[in-house]
């Protein structure tokens, strides 16, 4: 053999064991993408199916507790459809490797009782003692069934891999005793297997113009940079002007140190302050920062706010204040306010609800009274206090109604009923949660 063909040869199997290389790299490379991908979209599913968990278990208790048979049919309707995007959530995980297989005998289970509820509220008929018992039944599960899911997602922060077989449920939830204790007139499952804050309304940002920001003047970007500077009670040559923001409500975005702020550039109202530290120590009580969130909205103009709940995180107080005016309590115009914990300091501030909703109103007379909207209320509720209040629809009608605080006679919950003060009718119920840092609803 040439020393030339010597040479052909070992460029040849060089070449060959090259490309051999490379196409494994590029393979193994290849698999990581789709695993990356994988387990994104795991993560994504188990999020979801998390989430609805929660809102059934929201619907279950609003079911249990409201006196309204057109509130329980659109609550019957939406839990059936939570309980069906939760299924579809779980068809997209590995569920007998995280053996949530009875989690989906649940969901199948309760998405057709809600139909069956819904279907007898649509034919007039009345929710039985045993119906209500098996609805109570049912609330026992799913709180169970969402806490196993908020354990996983916990599991997932927390660095445990879905596609790795390192998230799995804690505890097996045993389904076999529930289709039991059905009515036997709940035909519908005779085919079935064996058996997851805010304030009240704070979403409800409806989608319209605000009248308070297109009646005001046209300021400048430097008028609406001192609002900011003296927001936050920063020398004005310290704040920079960052960019435009062109959503709904026209603002100019500022920065100074930690602090970012949004000022409307008609009005020139505060819409947003966010701070971008961290607060290491808590000196003050949440009673203390509650006043301080008061006081602070006054001082930046929005007057006759009052407190409807607190939460306290990571040392910051965050409060939801209310308008209130003549002793009604506007939930329509709501405003979150971040107070420090450590010295009182003011450090964040949405108003984006209050400044889309809020006007002049006038508080309408009450065509019932309170004892009259009172026995509207359900006989499995205790009533603890009432006041008057306006709640937004999604329709962007106001309603004006009583607020029924309540407690729960089937799970000792606390729950804000919303009875219409002209019609009697139950608009709302919203499932108070309490913990040690504070007050949020559902």
């Amino acid at each position: 053999m040439t020393k030339r063909s010597y040479i052909r040869i070992v460029s040849y199997i060089g070449f060959m064991l090259a490309v051999i290389v490379i196409s494994s790299v590029m393979s193994a490379t290849n698999m990581k993408a789709y695993k990356t991908e994988l387990e994104v979209s795991y993560q994504q599913s188990l999020a979801e199916f998390a989430e609805c968990l929660d809102k059934v278990d929201t619907d279950i208790t609003k079911s249990l507790v409201s006196n309204s048979k057109g509130e329980v049919y659109d609550l019957s309707r939406d839990l059936y459809a939570q309980c069906s995007t939760a299924k579809n959530a779980m068809s997209r995980l590995p569920v007998s490797q995280m053996e949530l297989g009875n989690a989906y005998k649940f969901l199948s289970q309760c998405s057709d009782y809600a139909q069956y509820i819904g279907s007898k509220i649509d034919k007039n008929e009345i929710i039985t003692e045993e119906e209500h018992q098996n609805l109570k039944n049912l609330l026992g599960y799913a709180q169970k069934f969402s806490e196993q899911a908020k354990d996983m997602v916990a599991t997932v922060n927390a660095g445990a891999m879905i596609t790795e077989g390192e998230v799995k449920s804690v505890n097996q939830i045993n389904v076999s005793s529930l289709s039991n204790s059905f009515s036997a007139g709940a035909e519908i499952f005779e085919d079935f297997p064996t058996l997851l804050y805010d304030g009240p309304f704070s979403d409800q940002v409806l989608n319209k113009a605000s009248k308070l920001v297109k009646s005001g003047d046209v300021k400048t970007r430097e008028e609406c940079r001192k609002i900011f500077a003296s927001a936050i009670g920063a020398d004005v040559n310290n704040v920079s002007y960052e960019t435009d923001d062109k959503s709904k409500i026209p603002c100019y975005t500022f920065k100074c140190g930690r602090y970012t702020g949004l000022v409307t550039k008609q009005g020139g109202y505060i819409k947003e302050i966010l701070y971008s530290g961290k607060i290491q120590n808590s000196n003050i009580t949440a009673e203390n920062a509650c006043n301080l969130a008061v006081n602070a909205l006054e001082e930046l103009g929005y007057s006759n706010m009052t407190v409807c709940y607190y939460n306290v995180e990571n040392n910051i107080c965050t409060v939801n204040c209310a308008y209130q005016k003549d002793n009604v309590c506007y939930y329509s115009d709501l405003i979150k306010v971040g107070i420090s914990m450590n010295d009182g300091e003011l450090v964040s501030v949405d108003s984006k609800t209050y400044l889309t909703n809020h006007t002049s109103r006038k508080p309408k007379i009450a065509k019932i009274s309170t004892n009259q909207a009172k026995k509207k209320l359900s006989k499995y509720l205790e009533v603890k206090s009432s006041k008057m209040c306006v709640i937004p629809k999604e329709s962007g009608k106001e309603i004006q109604c009583y607020e029924f605080t309540c407690k729960s006679k089937d799970t000792g919950e606390d729950t804000l009923v919303y009875i219409n003060c002209d019609t009697g009718e139950e608009e709302d119920i919203m499932i108070v949660l309490k913990s040690a840092s504070g007050t949020l609803v559902k």
